[in-house]
């Protein structure tokens, strides 16, 4: 549960994110009556909510980093000035 103080906005992005995460079947499993979970699928092609936060910088929020990154992504263990 989080607050949605500004309306519009904020049920934007909650719609956006809950729709990419219920579409997801690339990372997804399945909880069956047994109590067992099973992979949703494995077709290379499926959906997949981590992909499509990574690659569109205004919901992942790494818009700033990810033009800064232009060589690539990279990891910094420090904040650097």
């Amino acid at each position: 549960l989080v607050p949605v103080e500004n309306e519009t906005v904020h049920r934007q992005v909650l719609n956006e994110i809950m729709g990419a995460n219920l579409r997801d079947q690339a990372l997804s499993w399945r909880l069956g009556p047994d109590g067992e979970y099973m992979r949703e699928s494995i077709d290379p092609n499926a959906f997949s909510a981590h992909t499509y936060f990574m690659t569109n910088p205004s919901l992942s929020g790494r818009g700033s980093a990810l033009e800064r990154a232009r060589g690539g992504p990279r990891l910094v263990t420090e904040k650097t000035e």
